[in-house]
């Protein structure tokens, strides 16, 4: 994925925000109207642990609930795909705990085990990008 650096530019919308890294390691999310930054005022730092909770609250937010029966993904061609559960606690509630099935075609798994593999899996773009989403929403 491309790094991007304004944020809720649309058609209609005057408004956005300009994300960047600062000098010292923080992180910069300033206001701006029709491109211009507002005011430096304006500009909220966060250091990077705020920023990578912020990133993940923005994914629980943009992402539909896990299903019970979890997400199947497809990873790399040596696995048909990977599907990432969600635990459920003993009260029927979803835990904050992810579990990742590797689901290899029967050729893949005979290879791995005669000569002693592990199961492993590659993946990258789009589906990189949904596997993100997911364990963020179970975190």
């Amino acid at each position: 994925m491309k790094q991007k650096e304004f944020f809720g530019v649309r058609k209609d919308s005057r408004k956005s925000l300009y994300v960047r890294k600062g000098d010292n390691g923080e992180i910069l999310i300033t206001k701006t109207e029709a491109g211009q930054l507002i005011e430096e005022k304006d500009t909220v730092h966060l250091d990077m642990q705020e920023a990578r909770l912020l990133g993940i609250q923005l994914l629980k937010l943009a992402t539909e609930p896990a299903r019970r029966d979890g997400v199947s993904i497809k990873a790399s061609d040596v696995v048909e795909n990977i599907t990432v559960y969600q635990k459920i606690n003993p009260d029927d509630t979803f835990a904050n705990t992810a579990c990742i099935e590797v689901n290899e075609d029967e050729e893949t798994e005979d290879y791995r085990a005669n000569n002693g593999l592990s199961p492993n899996f590659s993946i990258e773009g789009e589906a990189l990008e949904e596997l993100i989403a997911v364990l963020a929403k179970i975190v």
